[in-house]
Parts: structure tokens; sequence; C-alpha cells
């Protein structure tokens, strides 16, 4: 079975995600780590993020890794590339505005979407904003989560706190907010918009708990 949430940055898709996930035993596959490891890379090899033939040429090189449990006792870097941990570099917000151009990109949108696929060969809870219109659309059930910015900002805080274990400055996650939001809706290729079929989920002034039994009241039952 393939669970498909999708939603703006800090909707808290990835929270809610992971319980879903550990409920039900499934993998969890968080597809934006795939823009955030190209960019990570592409910073480290100096391509501009408007260079589309460095990055598309970049891609044909990685191998990028997401480590789909969705335990909390995970074992191994949460990302890496050719075999280097890339897990802290990735959450970093000071690379949002490049991360808002690359995911932009129509041909590294493309040159993603196999990997994507693949990350996903079984039952899964698969994260993003194309989920269940471009990289899943046959997905057995679909979730839309919405919430406003400054909601967003307040839970983007407490993910990248828990990953990166230490405090994120506001203003910083405000600008990484406020980029993907204004990408992920101007773009030409598979911008930010529920599935005709998806469930949509306001996350507002909702606990993380609240949301997770919304999701799950919404499960197939077998």
């Amino acid at each position: 079975m393939i669970i498909a949430i999708d939603g703006p940055a800090g909707s808290g898709k990835t929270t809610v995600g992971r319980m879903v996930a550990d409920a039900q035993g499934f993998a969890l596959v968080d597809t934006g780590l795939f823009y955030r490891a190209v960019t990570v890379e592409a910073r480290r090899r100096g391509i501009a993020a408007d260079d589309v033939h460095g990055l598309t040429r970049m891609l044909g090189e990685l191998r990028i890794e997401i480590n789909t449990s969705p335990a909390a006792g995970r074992t191994g870097p949460l990302l890496s590339i050719d075999g280097r941990d890339v897990s802290r570099e990735a959450h970093d917000p000071a690379i949002a505005g490049e991360l808002s151009r690359i995911s932009g990109i129509a041909e590294v949108r493309r040159l993603l979407i196999e990997p994507q696929r693949r990350a996903a060969p079984g039952d899964a809870v698969v994260l993003g904003r194309d989920i269940g219109t471009v990289i899943f659309p046959s997905a057995d059930v679909k979730f839309f989560f919405t919430a406003p910015a400054a909601e967003r900002v307040a839970r983007r805080r407490r993910e990248l706190d828990q990953v990166r274990g230490s405090a994120t400055p506001d203003a910083l996650l405000e600008q990484e907010v406020e980029a993907r939001d204004r990408a992920d809706q101007e773009r030409e290729i598979a911008p930010l918009r529920p599935a005709s079929d998806a469930i949509i989920i306001a996350t507002e002034g909702k606990s993380v708990g609240q949301v997770f039994d919304e999701v799950m009241a919404r499960l197939p039952k077998h």
C-alpha cells in the first residue's frame, strides 16, 4: 500500500507521516530529501542553482540514499550521497534559496521521479509536494495537509531542532518557508496542489495526535 501525504513546508506531514509509518509498520519516504541532496552536492561542487546542464550532469553521477526506517532507533544516516552522511547539511535553512530554485527546474524534477519511486518498492508512507499528482498518482490513499504560514514556521522549527540538535533562528525559518511556498506555487511543472481525489486535512490548531487520529481513521480497513 502507498499512502501519499502532500503539503507545504511545515504543514505537519513529516511528523504525522512518521507516526503513521510506525503504526502501519511501513517504510517512510520523504521525497524532499532528494532535492536537498542535490542542493547540498551542487553547493559542494560549486554548481550554480540555475545551471541546468551542470545539475543534470551531476545527477547522472550521484548515488542518493535515504533511510526509510521511521523508527526512533534508526541506525545509520538519514541521507547520504555516495556513502557520505549529509543529513545535517541537508536541513540547514541557509540552503533554502538554492533549494527552491533547484526544485523548480523541470529537468531535475523529471530525473528524480524514478529514484523517488524506487525508494518505495512496497508498503510505504510517501511525503512530498507532488506525490499524489506525479510520483504516485495511483496511490491507495492520498492526503493533502494545510496550515497557515505562522503555524508552519513554528512546526518547522521543532522539526529542525530535532534533526540538527540546535536551535534555528526564526528569521531563517521564515525565509525558508516563504521561499519554498513561492517556488511550490509558481513552478510550471508539478506545482503544489492537492490531487483531485486527495483527502484535505486542515492541521491548524490541532495537536499532532489529533491529526494522526484523523489520518488513521481515513485509511482503508483490512
